[in-house]
Parts: structure tokens; C-alpha cells; sequence
């Protein structure tokens, strides 16, 4: 539905007492603070292996053709640009060291793919580099030990999904749930910018791919915890009518939804107006991909999406 002469109504009367509020963000002690949720738990076992103890060997996947770009160009091989990276093995063959114009000593880590080296530059001294870079933060690049991990931890399970970004075996984006019961049937390396893809059967048997990064890193917005829930999230909405939930699964709202069901449905707004006439209270949310949602005494009476 849209939104017809929403501001015009409530901007009518200078006794409205509209005021828009800031969005308070939390800072990141503050979320260093939270408790732990039980994803965050299940997943924190895994972790990148500290440069330091790397194995000559150790099997890298590059994501997409942009990983040519994360190594020095100076000393990639005089074909390089015609290969595609995509999908293939790098394999982690040692260290260098750069020097700098400013004489300061850089570390450099060497992968080849069999034929060619490709020479990553980390931007710190090795002694730091040691300590400081691990095998989930190299960009563009995933490591196969972590992903034999996650393969272990997820195949053959059932969680529910926190998300509606859902995609097909190409990458392309595909309807999807979320708070829907899946059954993991595989996991792989992706294709793309996140390294991870999860292959899903959702409760209509139909089947998908869930992308996401390796670690429990709470600041993570596309961590396990980000995308799965351990248990049905349903239960703890009990109020919610099944007509409702089909809508807030599909990350869509509808008339008479309350505010709660609206978060769930498409989360928080990026910006909120409230006021009143003379027998009702009335608040607007506004979205920042330009979705309007209008409640009149905490209802959902209007909207555009």
C-alpha cells in the first residue's frame, strides 16, 4: 500500500508534537559487553590459524577474479591479468620481505597456484605479521581448513534462518525465508565476497545458499550467528498470528501488524516520527531504501514497501 498524504494530515495541526529521534548506535564496548548468544557460542571454536603456524601446503580458494588484486602487481606474472582466479587452489609456499622506500621491512606471503606466485603484501614488519594476521583475514581468499570445519560442524543439521538473502547455485539472488526450519546439505567455498556458502532444503524442499564469513567475531554482520538460529524462533513469538508470520518470513508487513512484528519483519527504522490528533496517536517509520510505515495507535494503518 502507499502512503497518501501522510506528513499533510499530521503536519496540519501545530499541536501534532511530531520530533523525530536519533538512531542510537552502541558503541563497540558496548556491545563487547553483551552476552554471548548460543550461536555465538556453538561457532567460537572456530578460528583462523595465526600466520606463525602455517604449513608450507596450506590450500587457499580464490573467491572471485578481484583476489588478483589483493597481491603486489609488481610482481605478478606478465599473463596474470588474462588468467581467471576464480575457484582455483592457492597454495601458501613461504614468506618474503619488501623493503620500503622509507627502509622499513615488509612482510610478504607467497602463494602459487602450481605455476605462477602470487606475493601478498601484509603491511606489517614480520614479527607482527606472525602474530597479527590469521587465515580467516585474508581478503578475497578462503582457507580450505576452515571451511573443512564448518563442513564438519553443519552437514546433515537443522537450524532456522535469520535471513531472506537467500541464493541459487549461480549466485544469484532467489526468494527466500526467514525464521524458516533448514536442513544444511552442504557447504563449500563461495564465489563472491563472503568465503563460506552453505547449501540449504528449506521446508517446502526447495533448495538454496546461504553465504557467510568463519568466525563468531561478534562484530561480524555476516557470521554464523547472523545467519542461523539454533531453535525455532517462533516460539518465542507466540502471540503472532500464522498470518502474520508468513508475512514477517517473506521480510514483508501488512495491515495490522504491531511495531514488534514490523522489526521482525524488515528491523529497526533509520528514522521515527510520532504525534497525535485528538483521540489517536500516530508514528512514522521511515526506511532508508524508502519504505514508510504508518501505526495509528500502535498499528500498522498504511505503508509503502
Amino acid at each position: 500500500m502507499i502512503i497518501i498524504g501522510v506528513f499533510t494530515l499530521i503536519s496540519a495541526s501545530c499541536s501534532t508534537g511530531i520530533e523525530s529521534t536519533k538512531k542510537i548506535r552502541m558503541t563497540k564496548e558496548d556491545v563487547r559487553m553483551m552476552v554471548k548468544s548460543p550461536e555465538q557460542e556453538f561457532s567460537e571454536s572456530i578460528q583462523g590459524t595465526p600466520l606463525a603456524s602455517w604449513e608450507k601446503g596450506r590450500r587457499f580458494t580464490a573467491l572471485t577474479d578481484r583476489t588478483l588484486y589483493i597481491f603486489d602487481p609488481s610482481g605478478l606474472p606478465e599473463d596474470a591479468a588474462a588468467q581467471s582466479l576464480k575457484g582455483k587452489t592457492l597454495y601458501f609456499i613461504g614468506l618474503d620481505s619488501h623493503i620500503n622506500p622509507d627502509l622499513r621491512e615488509e612482510c610478504v606471503i607467497l602463494f602459487s597456484d602450481g605455476i605462477h606466485i602470487f606475493r601478498y603484501r601484509t603491511g606489517k614488519t614480520t614479527e607482527e605479521a606472525m602474530t597479527e594476521i590469521d587465515s580467516s583475514r585474508i581478503p578475497l581468499i578462503a582457507d580450505a581448513a576452515l571451511i573443512d570445519l564448518w563442513k564438519e560442524k553443519l552437514n546433515g543439521k537443522t537450524f532456522w534462518t535469520k535471513t531472506n538473502l537467500w541464493y541459487d547455485q549461480a549466485g544469484n539472488r532467489m526468494p527466500g525465508l526467514k525464521f524458516a526450519k533448514v536442513k544444511v546439505v552442504g557447504v563449500e567455498a563461495a564465489t563472491g565476497d563472503f568465503p563460506i556458502s552453505i547449501k540449504i532444503i528449506g521446508p517446502d524442499g526447495r533448495e538454496g545458499y546461504l553465504h557467510m564469513n568463519y568466525t563468531a567475531d561478534i562484530h561480524d554482520s555476516r557470521n554464523f550467528a547472523a545467519v542461523f538460529f539454533l531453535s525455532d524462533p517462533k516460539e518465542r513469538h507466540p502471540n503472532i498470528t500464522a498470518e502474520h508470520w508468513a508475512l514477517i518470513q517473506q521480510g514483508r508487513v501488512g495491515e495490522g501488524m504491531s511495531k514488534e512484528e514490523c522489526k521482525l519483519s524488515i528491523g529497526n527504522p533509520d528514522e521515527v516520527r510520532s504525534g497525535h490528533n485528538r483521540s489517536q496517536t500516530m508514528d512514522i517509520w521511515q526506511y532508508s531504501d524508502g519504505t514508510y510505515l504508518m501505526f495509528t495507535d500502535g498499528l500498522l494503518t498504511n505503508f509503502r514497501q
